[in-house]
């Protein structure tokens, strides 16, 4: 037993030295994205020539921002129009805070008016969404609001992460319906937004069960389209002031052991093996 001991010593030695690969630990860096302090740029592929910045411990993600609507068609009250639009996003300023909404092609000063929002129009509930396009994979961790209108309970937001933007484009005939074959798994959700904080004079939102990363975020009131049909939380509608991002960041591994060659490893343990026999032959 003795012998059998030291050879299962030797054997894992050698299996140690043969292992060369350490894996890295993730850790998650994290920033909050103030649109009007990092600025918005309105296009769907960002890029160091075109694009607002920011810098997350050390890695620069480049985003850009866009707006979409499915709007009623303002012509005829009997007429719907559930395709997909780009709208322009405009900023105003509330509390010292200034938030940005979405003038889309149903925009007036009464009904969808200037807030991203799932108001009814021409009988049916439109929904406002904003597209964020980043350079590096992120996480969604919340957000925060200058303005938020409706009476609805908890004003619930719709949060989806996508795998690509394929959809987004005036010429393509998209709906929502279209766009929800692109969500990402574990990118989904709605979430409640809170009571306007009193030293901030934000409203706050925290996405608590995201669990996966993506390029590309939708943003935008409750959207029945994505989430349940439940109507409960349908006419609410704010201005979007920054978003809380996260991104995966890998650490430095530790030295890896110089590995040992097959035919290296194989000698020694020949070696070993001929001095366990040898040793055991002359107490023999």
């Amino acid at each position: 037993m003795k012998h059998m001991k030291g050879l299962t010593s030797f054997a894992f030695s050698v299996a140690v030295l043969l292992t060369g690969n350490v894996l890295a630990d993730d850790s998650l860096s994290e920033a909050t994205y103030s649109l009007s302090e990092n600025g918005i740029t309105q296009t769907l592929t960002p890029s160091a020539s075109h694009g607002s910045v920011i810098n997350i411990d050390g890695t620069d993600v480049y985003v850009g921002i866009t707006a979409w609507s499915d709007t009623g068609n303002l012509s005829s009250s009997s007429s719907e129009d559930t395709k997909l639009d780009q709208g322009d996003i405009k900023g105003w300023s509330e509390y010292g805070n200034v938030g940005y909404g979405i003038l889309n092609d149903d925009y007036s000063w009464g009904g969808d008016s200037h807030s991203a929002d799932n108001y009814n129009d021409k009988g049916k509930d439109d929904f406002d969404m904003f597209l964020l396009s980043f350079s590096e994979d992120v996480t969604l961790q919340g957000s925060s609001f200058s303005w938020v209108n409706g009476n609805n309970g908890t004003k619930e937001v719709t949060v989806a992460g996508l795998s690509d933007i394929n959809s987004f484009s005036d010429s393509v005939e998209s709906t929502w319906a279209s766009v929800s074959s692109s969500i990402v798994a574990g990118t989904l959700g709605h979430f409640g937004i809170g009571s306007r904080d009193s030293s901030t004079k934000l409203y706050e939102s925290k996405f608590t069960t995201l669990t996966n990363s993506a390029k590309y975020w939708l943003v935008g009131a409750y959207n029945t389209v994505f989430d349940d049909s439940s109507s409960t939380y349908h006419g609410v509608g704010f201005k979007l002031s920054s978003l809380d991002l996260a991104i995966q960041k890998s650490t430095t591994p530790p030295p890896a052991p110089t590995p040992v060659s097959e035919p290296g490893a194989l000698a020694l343990m020949s070696i070993g093996l001929g001095l366990l026999a040898y040793r055991r032959k002359r107490r023999v």
